[in-house]
């Protein structure tokens, strides 16, 4: 099986999550194209897509809606799955979920996914716009839940 993981990032914390993404469906045994959406990469040739991208004050990257929107028709024909990271999942609430999971929508009514996965971010304050300088840094991203949704993810693209 071969699949594409694209990722938009302002800041390289998804970019490090799509990578985990890579690495653990490659040690699950399919061949994995990790690639940054500003890249152009091409979904045509693959056998499923993992298409991610984080919320920044409450706006989903505009990059990945721009991806699935431009490649909805590849997409429909293959099973899809996207990722998110957000602050606010720090705390993984069902609201939270609600809250974040909307945010999917737009990309949703394009291509169904078979499954979302959302994630806490992370954020370095030497990285980020100049005025959130003055913010703590943090880390909420949960390694074992993103490894874990990624392994669940090669049943799932297997079934369709």
């Amino acid at each position: 099986m071969k699949v594409l993981v694209a990722y938009a990032t302002r800041y390289g914390s998804t970019g490090e999550v799509a990578e985990k993404i890579g690495e653990v469906m490659r040690a699950k045994g399919a061949e994995v194209d990790v690639a940054n959406i500003k890249d152009k990469p091409d979904p045509r040739g693959y056998d499923a897509a993992v298409v991610g991208g984080a919320i920044y004050i409450m706006m989903f990257n505009g990059k990945t809606k721009g991806f699935v929107a431009r490649h909805r028709k590849t997409l429909k024909d293959m099973p899809v799955a996207y990722f998110c990271l957000s602050g606010t999942m720090k705390d993984d609430t069902p609201e939270n979920r609600e809250k974040i999971g909307s945010k999917l929508n737009p990309m949703k009514k394009k291509v169904a996914p078979v499954d979302v996965g959302l994630f806490g971010g992370a954020f370095d304050p030497s990285k980020g716009p100049k005025m959130m300088a003055s913010e703590s840094a943090s880390d909420d991203r949960d390694w074992d839940a993103i490894s874990a949704w990624a392994e669940e993810l090669i049943s799932k693209f297997k079934v369709k």
